[in-house]
């Protein structure tokens, strides 16, 4: 997984102060020695992947009240906690003050792959972090936290994937919070399922809905400068597209694609939920905006189309989680013989995602040719051949829930022609997958990433509070 940040993630290492007051560990004896020690090494391992905020190992409740006050003041995204050895109760609430709505991965932390033949109780006493995590767990469950179960030992290479993939997921919940989505210019009544409580998804997620006038796209666009247009054209003729439409149409195209550039720039936004299907836009466009911008995609800009807010949420999750750029889809028609998904949508799609060997072609809105003052501009392939992992996102009256399934983008020839698709094998039945998805209740759309995600996305969902259902 590749494409975010490095995220910057409070270090929580506890261990007790009563063995200290029993004279059970000398702080300047081996086993403080070996505990730093062992605390030392893993903070130069996390550096690999996050940012650490470090104040120290804990033993005591005052120490663990200062730590919690320079991680506020340090403005982490998350909190990593691990008992090095066993600790008092107290001394983790202390030291999780003031610090309870951030995501956190509670370790059960090991030194070590195995034991000796015969374990001298100091040795135990180094080792006895697990007793501690058990211990915390219910706490921690009782008094509200949401915490990630992480374990494993220091050795343990899947432990430290793990926790690399948690740290990005925090980065991601950390970039969600001011998150602010452009809705142009409301949400589509004809599809219901596509709403959310926009009150909701700012208190529980800190996304905002900015409502964008639809006169302000069509005048912006009217402001773009016949040089402007020519640059774009030339461009789309560099890269070796098909053009298929006339001048007239295809300049139309650039003038909204350049629009929508400038109106999302001006406003901060890196998602836009576009009402594609009203006759007011038709009416005012003349068109449905379709043409790929090359900059939009290169600013990590995702468009959804019915102003789909709960997909384009997952969009921008999916893209800042795992470094591609998200396809929207609907589920067109089945081949139960090939237990396949023809996938695809009218629309704005990024063009990154074409198959290279089929390429890109610009055509008329097939949807619209007929009645829009404009025939449009769409930028059609067929997606990449390849693993795929695709994804439903809607909210389920209390917050966002994803249902997902893997499957394969099959190579070969484009299957239909009109709308950007694939053809998608997946790796379930297709009966278990229409089974299992409308009893949960989901919305027509789903969301294609390439390569399979499917273990990666508890983790990714529990971090951001996203409801989860595994097709598989």
């Amino acid at each position: 997984m590749t494409g975010t940040r490095k995220p910057r993630i409070g270090i929580l290492f506890v261990t007790s102060g009563w063995f200290r007051e029993v004279g059970l560990q000398d702080p300047s004896g081996d086993t403080t020695a070996q505990v730093e020690a062992f605390a030392d090494k893993t903070i130069g391992r996390l550096r690999d992947f996050l940012e650490p905020v470090y104040p120290g190992v804990l033993y005591s409740v005052p120490e663990a009240r200062g730590a919690a006050g320079s991680l506020r003041e340090a403005g982490v995204e998350g909190l990593l906690l691990a008992p090095l050895m066993w600790c008092e109760d107290q001394i983790v609430r202390a030291a999780l003050q003031g610090l309870k709505d951030l995501p956190l991965m509670l370790w059960t932390f090991s030194p070590s792959v195995t034991l000796p033949q015969f374990v001298p109780f100091q040795s135990m006493i180094q080792g006895s972090g697990a007793v501690c995590t058990l211990q915390l767990s219910g706490m921690l469950r009782r008094e509200g936290y949401r915490y990630r179960s992480i374990v494993g030992h220091v050795e343990d290479e899947q432990l430290w994937r793990e926790l690399e993939a948690s740290a990005r997921a925090m980065a991601v919940a950390g970039d969600l919070r001011g998150l602010r989505i452009g809705v142009l210019p409301f949400p589509c009544d004809q599809m219901s399922t596509t709403f959310v409580d926009e009150f909701a998804l700012r208190a529980r997620y800190g996304v905002e809905l900015r409502y964008l006038e639809l006169e302000r796209f069509r005048s912006t666009a009217q402001e773009i400068q016949p040089e402007e247009i020519e640059t774009m054209q030339r461009e789309i003729r560099a890269s070796g597209q098909s053009v298929e439409v006339d001048d007239r149409d295809l300049h139309e195209g650039i003038r909204y694609a350049l629009a929508m550039e400038r109106v999302m720039q001006e406003e901060d936004l890196r998602v836009l939920a576009m009402n594609d299907v009203i006759e007011e836009m038709h009416a005012s466009f003349g068109m449905r905006p379709c043409l790929t911008n090359p900059r939009l995609s290169a600013s990590g800009t995702v468009v959804s189309m019915e102003a789909d807010i709960a997909a384009a949420v997952c969009m921008y999750v999916l893209h800042r989680y795992c470094g591609q750029s998200p396809f929207y889809t609907e589920t067109f028609s089945v081949d139960y013989q090939s237990n396949a998904l023809l996938l695809g949508h009218a629309g704005y799609h990024d063009t990154v995602n074409a198959d290279p060997e089929i390429g890109i072609r610009i055509v008329s809105d097939v949807e619209y040719e007929n009645s829009d003052r404009y025939r449009g501009a769409v930028s059609f392939f067929k997606y990449r051949s390849g693993p795929v992992t695709v994804v439903n996102s809607v909210w389920d009256g209390e917050r966002l829930k994803w249902v997902a399934v893997e499957g394969y983008s099959a190579a070969g020839p484009a299957k239909m022609d009109g709308n950007s698709h694939l053809f998608c094998v997946l790796e379930v039945p297709v009966k278990r997958f229409f089974r299992e998805a409308v009893t949960s209740g989901v919305s027509q759309h789903w969301i294609v990433i390439s390569g399979h995600y499917g273990s990666a996305l508890p983790g990714l969902c529990e971090h951001l509070d996203i409801r989860l259902l595994s097709i598989d």
